[in-house]
């Protein structure tokens, strides 16, 4: 499947949204633990598991486009200063 390569613009957007969902994610994690009310504990139990989805969600759309390899640290470092490059020269 050939996938068009993205903007800088919707590069710098989607690479965004995966880190905010990771954020997300330890946020709601740590809510969590701090949180005595069974039914907030329930509501927020269900919203980290959102995220959890919604972050597998943009990862894999990353991942298929050839943007993030959390595999592969060196290429992704090379992928990332060739992003920083394009962006730069824009």
């Amino acid at each position: 499947m050939e996938t068009k390569q993205l903007s800088v613009s919707d590069h710098a957007i989607a690479t965004d949204m995966l880190f905010e969902t990771k954020s997300a994610v330890k946020d709601f994690a740590a809510a969590i633990t701090e949180v005595t009310s069974p039914e907030i504990q329930t509501f927020l139990v269900q919203e980290l598991r959102n995220a959890i989805k919604q972050h597998e969600q943009i990862y894999n759309f990353l991942q298929d486009r050839g943007i993030y390899d959390a595999y592969n640290v060196p290429e992704q470092l090379s992928k990332d200063l060739s992003y920083a490059d394009r962006a730069l020269k824009q």
